[in-house]
């Protein structure tokens, strides 16, 4: 068979080091926006003059630290902490005069989510934990003290964001499937009240408060697809803004309370939509095809901030003044020693599944691909299952198409972006109906010949790590390799050790393990290692608190029982996600050489 001629492939060792900035925030008083980014080798959190543009580092030490919240004065920071990736974080202040820190919740036994909102008069921070036993809405003190509990229903809750006079916090929950409600409740505790029109509860999710604290608006899928919506808290009624043509994400209000600036979704590309609530125009922004996130305002209703990427783009901080549509770039993550031109697009394309139903998906080929002469190629699965496959920055996709391999990245049913129907769509068919998509991704390569039958491959992440798993155990001649990274194999022992709140959607997605055996039996990989016939890479993190480290402990016993060809890799100071640079570095790079090894000699 007649090869390919080579092609320059992009150095791991400097494209898994790219740094990225994860979120930030922005403080119109003291002129400054503060962002957690990973330039050191872990995330840090730094500031940037919004005038001068001038960088500071603003924390040092030994672990990541993320989600920094400006107090309304500007004086000082609020930033979460965990420790080895096992998201029972710490919340920290820093003092923007001295450079001084302080632990506000030190040894942190339970889990604590990264999002942390000030009061508006600067005496409490909320946050939500399951200190005791589910997540609910706390207050703490900012001069220190013990946390307060504030909601308290059936629910697991998150996302805490104060009214403006202080004295209510808006929160969402998972109430039942795969839909949330948003609720209200007074800040020192009280009678919880769920978001309604009309009397009826809808589903919604990432409420944010309107200047003059008298509506909320906010995400929801009521309709069949994700709008955002105005809920007017006197009329208990619901304005809605969107029609339902594009998904939407991320509101946030003008500070005059006259527009919305919201993310609209389309195929994958993300852009600013810019909403007068008066003349009901609607102005669409990008720096370029991409993807456009976390949207605020200063108190200037001229300056939007933002993350823009892209697969050419890192995430970094941007800014755009909408008087003049003129965008900045506050943070420049890309280096010169990365060849841009070796940067690959994807194009969007669409396949049919087993049944029928069309899978949207993005695909990748390498700059010397051949129709004639079709190669390698890699099924890339994303993690969730509720996320999608957007026209984003994957260094590891761009790696491996760099050595030679397409890579086809499918949004199988389940998969967010394509409306409440299809999300919904792999409810109680977990690991079976999405898996047909995936299946459906690799046969679509070769039918269009777009690869090579005896050498296609499969890897994913987290839940994508899971479906890895059940494409090489229940289709296992369809593939050269696989890796699977934090991945989950066993029903019934994920639902049983991880958290509760992911306990809870499982619970809603797939059935209970007593009642429903059968069924989880027969989607967990762990009971059908034997058929494996490709060689299987595993990589995990020693405290993931979302697919625990015994799932993977799991597969490497029946790894061994069985005789099967296999790699394992554990880092033993990382949870789901790999925080620190050098072990991304080490297992993306084994990733690549464990799938090329397998591909290049199938």
């Amino acid at each position: 068979m007649r090869r390919r001629a080579p092609q320059k492939a992009l150095d791991p060792e400097i494209l898994f080091r790219v740094p990225s900035v994860y979120n930030y925030d922005v403080s119109a008083e003291s002129d400054m926006a503060a962002f957690s980014w990973d330039r050191s080798g872990q995330f840090e959190i730094y500031g940037v003059g919004i005038s001068t543009e001038k960088t500071d580092l603003l924390t040092k030490g030994p672990e990541s630290k993320i989600s920094p919240r400006f107090a309304p004065s500007g004086n000082r920071l609020a930033y979460a902490q965990d420790y080895r990736g096992d998201e029972k974080f710490d919340i920290f202040i820093l003092s923007l005069f001295n450079g001084e820190t302080w632990n506000l919740t030190p040894d942190t036994s339970e889990a604590i989510y990264s999002r942390i909102r000030w009061s508006p008069d600067e005496k409490h921070l909320a946050f939500a934990s399951n200190r005791e036993g589910r997540f609910s809405i706390y207050t703490i003190p900012s001069q220190g003290g013990e946390p307060y509990r504030v909601s308290d229903h059936e629910f697991s809750d998150s996302g805490p964001e104060w009214s403006p006079d202080g004295k209510r916090l808006a929160f969402e929950a998972l109430v039942s499937a795969q839909d949330d409600g948003v609720f209200v409740v007074p800040a020192n505790g009280g009678e919880t009240v769920r978001l309604t029109d009309k009397g009826d509860p809808i589903e919604a999710s990432s409420p944010k408060w309107s200047p003059d604290g008298r509506a909320i608006a906010f995400v929801s899928s009521e309709r069949g697809s994700s709008d955002i919506g105005i809920w007017n808290l006197e009329l208990e009624s619901v304005e809605w803004v969107t029609d339902s043509r594009y998904e939407c994400y991320g509101p946030e209000w003008s500070p005059d309370g006259h527009g919305l600036a919201y993310v609209v979704n389309r195929e994958g590309n993300q852009s600013i939509a810019i909403h007068d609530l008066e003349t009901l125009s609607i102005e669409i922004l990008e720096v370029e095809v991409g993807v456009h996130s976390q949207l605020r305002f200063t108190g200037k209703a001229e300056t939007l901030f933002f993350l823009f990427s892209n697969p050419r783009h890192p995430p970094d901080l941007w800014t755009v003044n909408l008087n003049s549509q003129t965008f900045s770039q506050l943070t420049n993550s890309l280096p010169d020693s990365i060849d841009r031109s070796l940067l690959i697009c994807g194009s969007s394309i669409d396949f049919p599944s087993s049944d029928g139903l069309e899978i949207q998906a993005w695909l990748f080929l390498p700059r010397n691909f051949e129709k004639a002469n079709p190669g390698s190629a890699l099924v890339y699965i994303h993690g969730g299952p509720t996320a999608q496959f957007t026209n984003d920055w994957y260094p590891v996709v761009q790696h491996l198409v760099s050595l030679g391999h397409a890579v086809i990245a499918p949004n199988y049913r389940g998969s967010s972006g394509f409306g409440r129907k299809f999300r919904d769509a792999n409810r109680f068919v977990l690991g079976e109906k999405d898996l047909e998509d995936v299946v459906a991704a690799a046969d679509h390569l070769v039918k269009e010949r777009l690869a090579d039958r005896r050498r296609i491959g499969v890897l994913g992440g987290s839940y994508g790590g899971y479906l890895t798993m059940c494409a090489l155990t229940k289709f296992p001649r369809h593939w050269a390799v696989g890796s699977a990274m934090v991945p989950f194999l066993n029903w019934f022992t994920e639902i049983e050790n991880e958290r509760e709140d992911l306990r809870y959607w499982d619970l809603q997605n797939m059935g209970d393990p007593k009642k429903d055996c059968e069924r989880l039996r027969k989607a967990s990989p762990i009971f059908f290692i034997d058929r494996i016939e490709a060689p299987v890479q595993v990589i995990a993190g020693e405290h993931d608190p979302r697919c625990p480290i015994s799932e993977t402990k799991q597969a490497e016993k029946e790894f061994r029982k069985l005789g099967k060809v296999f790699d394992l890799v554990i880092y033993e100071d990382e949870g789901h996600g790999f925080r620190k640079i050098e072990n991304r570095v080490d297992a993306y790079k084994r990733r690549a050489k464990f799938l090329s090894e397998h591909l290049m000699t199938s």
